[in-house]
């Protein structure tokens, strides 16, 4: 009877032991997170836009200066319609301008949004000259 009790002990502690060990898992590798996707860019690929745009902005700012310069040998009635449009590129250059640094000085999580509302501010700059040129011939 002892040896049979034993016997049971012996094999009921072996059936615990190996359920238990079923539930013990090893613990799983730690796998590295691939980067997120995301709409932000590197620091390099910001210097580069935001040295491609201060180059059109410098090329548009010259073009304003020609412009400029040709109304200033217009006639009075025309000098002082197309000052005025003039002063008005002048200024869509200026809030044009202020967005390029505020691109620059932006971090790398608004740059998305403020990239979108330079290039806003550029094409309406840019859409301001072809009109003035429409306008002047």
């Amino acid at each position: 009877m002892k040896r049979l009790l034993s016997t049971t002990g012996v094999v009921i502690a072996l059936a615990f032991s190996g359920v238990a060990c079923d539930k013990i898992k090893p613990p799983q590798p730690q796998l590295q997170k691939p980067p997120a996707p995301s709409d932000q860019v590197s620091q390099g690929e910001h210097e580069a836009y935001s040295q491609a745009a201060q180059k059109e902005l410098d090329d548009l700012r010259n073009v304003i200066a020609e412009l400029k310069a040709k109304v200033a040998s217009a006639n009075q009635q025309t000098k002082v319609q197309l000052g005025e449009e003039i002063e008005k590129l002048e200024t869509k250059l200026r809030d044009t301008q202020q967005q390029l640094m505020a691109l620059k000085s932006g971090t790398v999580e608004s740059w998305t949004q403020l990239k979108m509302s330079f290039v806003k501010s550029l094409e309406q700059l840019k859409s301001g000259i072809e009109n003035y040129r429409k306008n002047a011939t």
